[in-house]
């Protein structure tokens, strides 16, 4: 006889039994399926903002200047994308406690009055945020209410939104008050710096400089207004930065950079690439000469920093204004209109297949046995024995446990 026609046997004559169990099983799945708390998932899909808008903190200053940006991420932020910036805030206890309270969490999970701490557990218990390798973020919410899913990853979208505007507001308006201190400062030094050059003309009868000294000293002037936009940048940001961190090193080193070469220009030695140099040093011109060329000097360089601080400074006004939202909703989440779980027909699936597959092994098991009885005495024998020690093993564990218990 052939083993799928004893298979087949074995299984007709426990058949009954198999039945039993099987409905049996089935019916314990099918009452779990209805007694299991029902779930529903709610999500929100987010387009972050640009890069400007989470890293930009002196960009505002830096303006055009090549790798501002770049050397900000790297100093502040290290490889961090908008993406883990924006999982980062959701997942803060700011942002938590708002949703908690936005949606009252406490009242509809039974949590008691106050137990803050509670609530924003279950709130981390029934949310989910992924970014996915577009860099889109989503915010998937379990709820026991269709409504409550949707008001909850809807919440999320609004709080983080409010948040960023709120601090990119505050940020353009803490930068717009600090290049308006120093506009006011350049404004005075400007104004002085052109009185100055105006008397000292009168008085020495001097009308203007040589036309080669003049195009030099334009070129100065622009690389010290730089230079003291990088010293108002490093001003700005040195007071809430570590000592070693890598972007106030990086522009600390430009800066000394900066200074070097302005010297070397100031004493005729100016390095290849650099600008325009000066023939001679400041110190080895006439003294007539080399008051006109300080003044003169002193008002381009007022001027080209006004010029720079002017730009940067409506910049931040704009940044201060603004009021459009930072991040863009791809997918706002509505209430859904079937339970994510329990899953009925999965479990009693499940349960069905099991009472299936343990009938049957048992069936097989004992038809097992029945077979080497008469067949194969001293295995049979052996399979007992090895039976009775592991209930005087499972005995002797349990026994204990039990008489600790009474």
């Amino acid at each position: 006889m052939s083993r799928v026609l004893q298979y087949i046997q074995v299984l007709l004559k426990w058949r009954s039994l198999i039945l039993v169990n099987t409905l049996g099983l089935t019916l314990i799945g099918v009452t779990m399926s209805f007694i299991l708390p029902a779930r529903f998932s709610a999500a929100a899909r987010l387009l972050p903002p640009p890069e400007d808008d989470l890293f930009g903190v002196t960009s505002i200053l830096s303006g055009g200047m090549a790798g501002g940006l770049s050397r900000l991420r790297s100093g502040f932020m290290a490889m961090a994308t908008p993406s883990d910036v924006m999982l980062g805030i959701l997942g803060g206890r700011t942002i938590a406690q708002s949703v908690v309270e936005r949606c009252s969490i406490a009242e509809h999970y039974g949590i008691r009055s106050g137990s803050m701490e509670a609530a924003i557990l279950q709130l981390g218990r029934m949310t989910s945020m992924t970014a996915g390798d577009e860099g889109i973020v989503s915010i998937s919410v379990d709820a026991k209410t269709p409504e409550l899913a949707a008001d909850v990853a809807n919440a999320y979208v609004e709080e983080l939104d409010h948040f960023l505007r709120t601090s990119n507001i505050s940020r353009g308006r803490n930068t717009r008050v600090f290049i308006e201190g120093r506009l006011v400062e350049v404004r005075a030094a400007l104004d002085a710096a052109k009185e100055s050059l105006a008397v000292y003309q009168r008085r020495h009868r001097m009308i203007s400089l040589e036309e080669e000294m003049e195009a030099a000293v334009d070129a100065y002037a622009k690389l010290k207004s730089q230079l003291y936009i990088m010293q108002a940048e490093l001003g700005m940001v040195e007071p809430v930065s570590s000592a070693d961190n890598p972007y106030v090193l990086s522009l600390r080193r430009e800066i000394a950079a900066f200074r070097n070469e302005l010297l070397l220009l100031e004493q005729g030695r100016s390095a290849d690439g650099f600008g325009a140099g000066f023939a001679v040093s400041f110190h080895d011109l006439p003294e007539t000469a080399a008051g006109l060329l300080t003044r003169y000097l002193e008002l381009k360089i007022q001027e080209e920093s006004y010029t720079l601080l002017s730009q940067q400074y409506e910049y931040a006004k704009i940044m201060e204004a603004r009021d459009t939202p930072t991040t863009t909703v791809l997918d706002r989440a509505v209430p859904p209109e079937r339970r994510s779980f329990p899953r009925r027909k999965r479990i009693v699936a499940v349960f069905v297949l099991f009472g299936l597959a343990v009938s049957s092994a048992f069936a097989f098991v004992v038809e097992y046995f029945h077979s080497i009885k008469g067949t194969q005495a001293e295995e049979f024998d052996l399979w007992r024995d090895t039976w009775r020690q592991v209930k005087t093993a499972v005995r002797s564990y349990l026994a204990p446990l039990f008489r600790r218990h009474n």
